[in-house]
C-alpha cells in the first residue's frame, strides 16, 4: 500500500478529504486540505489530521463494507483526535 498527499481538485463547497484507491492500493490524502487545515490550526494539527485521514482510509482498506461511521470512530480511537474538529476547521477556511 501507498500513501500519498496529493492534489485531489475543487469540489466547491464540498471537500474530498481522502480516498482509498483499491486498484493502486493507494491512500491518498487531498494536499488542498491539509494546507487548509495548516492555515487554520497549524502544523501539528496538520499531521494530526493526516494522520486521521490514513487511519479512516487503512480502515475502509480493511472493511470495504463499513459505514462512515465505523471509519470515522476508528480512526478517531487510532489517532485519540476529533474529527469534528477538523470538519469545523474545514467548513471555515
Amino acid at each position: 500500500m501507498t500513501i500519498e498527499i496529493v492534489d485531489l481538485g475543487a469540489w466547491g463547497a464540498a471537500t474530498l478529504v481522502s480516498e482509498y484507491d483499491p486498484d493502486g492500493d493507494a491512500i491518498r490524502v487531498n494536499a488542498r486540505a491539509v494546507e487548509r487545515v495548516r492555515r487554520a490550526l497549524g502544523d501539528v494539527e496538520a499531521e494530526t489530521f493526516v494522520a486521521l485521514a490514513i487511519e479512516h482510509e487503512r480502515f475502509h482498506r480493511a472493511h470495504p463494507n463499513a459505514s462512515e461511521r465505523d471509519a470515522v470512530a476508528n480512526a478517531e480511537r487510532a489517532t485519540n483526535a476529533d474529527a469534528r474538529r477538523f470538519e469545523i476547521a474545514l467548513a471555515r477556511s
